[in-house]
C-alpha cells in the first residue's frame, strides 16, 4: 500500500442498538523498516442513519472517534481521489 490518504466505511450501534454508518478517512504512513507502518484517523462523518436516531457526536476524541479509531482502518479501503 502507498502512503496517503484513504476512505473506508465503518458501522456504530448505540445503546439503543441503532444503526449508523459513518465514512472515516484514514492517512497511510509508510515507516521505516525498524518502525511499524502506521495509520492515523483524519476525519469521520455520519453518512445514514434511522430517521429515529439523534444525531451522533463524531468529533475528535468523542466516544464513537476512539471506539473507530481503536478498531482501525476496514480491510476495503479505497484510495481519497482528489480529482
Amino acid at each position: 500500500m502507498k502512503e496517503g490518504e484513504y476512505y473506508g466505511t465503518h458501522w456504530f450501534w448505540d445503546s439503543e442498538d441503532r444503526e449508523y454508518t459513518l465514512c472515516a478517512k484514514w492517512f497511510f504512513e509508510k515507516n521505516y523498516p525498524e518502525m511499524p507502518d502506521q495509520w492515523v484517523l483524519l476525519d469521520l462523518e455520519v453518512e445514514d442513519q434511522v430517521s429515529s436516531a439523534p444525531d451522533l457526536d463524531v468529533s475528535e476524541n468523542s466516544n464513537v472517534w476512539l471506539h473507530v479509531e481503536k478498531d482501525g482502518p476496514p480491510m476495503d479501503m479505497q484510495e481519497v481521489d482528489y480529482e
